[in-house]
């Protein structure tokens, strides 16, 4: 796998959070370039449209990073969907963080919490996504996760979670408004090994409640992943963007958040899945 060369574009325009995209440029190069050679480039919109994503080598991957997904509909909505939906399914690879995966899902339900005149409103963001690389629909925020608290731009919505493997293994990732994956049908192939596969999904991991966490699947000739939580971040990142930004009573929490990325395995066991997903799509293009 070391003879051939990916080229990994991370989308950076309205709407993509800062502290994802910078987090997805540092930690995909660590995490999979002792095995694959790698090129790593941010993209934007205009990028898109303008079929740079063509330029890929070998495989390319997109990542959609966390941030908020109706800017990212009103910058691809179209043509430049079409263009990520084709450049997919002719054999490469799409990575949904956080509001990347609602974006990639068919189907979207949100509830947050936002500060309006000085006071604190629910609001809700629901309907059909274009790319529709899963058939079903991602649901947020999990108040569950965060003792009641719906995704805000505070600590409060932020949590650890505990991440449950296939193969029995967990660990724990960054949580901040992000999704569960809910299929049409109840009917996927994952921790539950007695379920078959519905159509173009597959479990990786759930969380704590049982809820797809993150999945995993085939579209066309390529594959996407979807995650709820935040396996990307890198600790250096979230030093600078969160834990030095952070007011005086919240910069104890976050500091706890910067701790438990420190670990050389923070985000491992979804970048192991990656890694396996893209040599996947090559000897599938080979052949």
């Amino acid at each position: 796998m070391t003879n051939h060369s990916i080229t990994i574009w991370v989308y950076d325009d309205e709407g993509a959070s800062e502290l994802s995209v910078q987090s997805a440029l540092a930690t995909m190069q660590d995490k999979l370039s002792s095995s694959i050679l790698i090129t790593i480039h941010t993209i934007s919109s205009q990028d898109i449209i303008n079929n740079k994503l063509s330029e890929s080598k070998d495989i390319g991957v997109l990542v959609m990073p966390g941030g908020a997904d109706l800017p990212y509909c009103q910058k691809l909505d179209g043509q430049g969907n079409d263009i990520i939906r084709d450049f997919i399914g002719a054999g490469n690879l799409y990575i949904g963080i956080c509001a990347g995966g609602y974006y990639g899902a068919r189907d979207i339900q949100f509830s947050g919490q936002r500060y309006e005149n000085g006071y604190k409103n629910s609001y809700e963001i629901n309907g059909p996504r274009e790319l529709a690389f899963f058939s079903g629909t991602a649901i947020g925020s999990m108040a569950t996760l965060t003792h009641g608290q719906l995704y805000d731009e505070t600590v409060a919505s932020k949590a650890m979670v505990t991440l449950n493997y296939a193969n029995g293994e967990q660990d724990e990732v960054y949580y901040h408004g992000g999704a569960y994956f809910e299929a049409d049908n109840k009917v996927n192939k994952g921790p539950d090994f007695n379920a078959v596969s519905n159509m173009n999904f597959n479990v990786l991991a759930t969380y704590d409640d049982g809820k797809n966490a993150v999945i995993t699947g085939d579209f066309g000739q390529g594959k996407y992943l979807l995650s709820g939580v935040h396996f990307e971040l890198c600790a250096d990142v979230y030093e600078r963007y969160a834990v030095k930004e952070a007011s005086a009573a919240d910069v104890e929490r976050e500091r706890d958040f910067l701790a438990s990325m420190k670990y050389d395995d923070y985000g491992k066991l979804i970048y192991l899945e990656i890694a396996k997903m893209i040599k996947e799509v090559y000897r599938s293009k080979k052949t």
